[in-house]
């Protein structure tokens, strides 16, 4: 089964404090990338950022998608996922309860597969328990995966 991995929106403007959210995602991307078909970073343009990069995360080869809109699965994406034969996603970033539930469902009704990669999920809320739980009720215990977090020295 090719699989991909999207992780959401890891950009200065969003961090706050999720700082420790980076040092984990770039960890995972410079370890296991190279385990996954396509790997996507999704950068959200918005008012503030328009014409700058906040875009913090560095893969060889990953695809760097700009998008409005919570979802991750703009056309681009789509089209990405479609040209490589993905059926499996892999989910992370911010904000575990805004855009990465989102592209969760949206991923779902598109007859993905879909989990979600628990430790590197971040929410400006503080709502990541509570997202993760939904989560787990939606796709199962067995598609919210205990992978990526760790220690974060700073």
């Amino acid at each position: 089964m090719k699989k991909a991995l999207i992780i959401t929106d890891i950009q200065s403007d969003f961090l706050g404090n999720m700082d420790y959210i980076y040092p984990l995602c770039q960890k995972y991307l410079d370890n296991h990338a190279k385990e996954y078909d396509l790997v996507i970073l999704t950068h959200w343009k918005h008012v503030e950022n328009e014409n700058e990069n906040t875009l913090l995360l560095k893969s060889d080869g990953a695809k760097v998608i700009e998008k409005r809109g919570y979802s991750a699965l703009t056309d681009e994406v789509k089209q990405l996922l479609q040209e490589n034969n993905i059926e499996l996603v892999h989910l992370g970033g911010i904000d575990s309860d805004m855009a990465v539930i989102a592209t969760m469902y949206n991923l779902l009704d598109a007859g993905y597969k879909v989990q979600m990669l628990e430790g590197l999920l971040a929410s400006y809320s503080t709502r990541n328990w509570e997202s993760t739980t939904i989560m787990r009720f939606v796709l199962g215990d067995e598609n919210v995966l205990n992978v990526g977090g760790g220690r974060v020295w700073m």
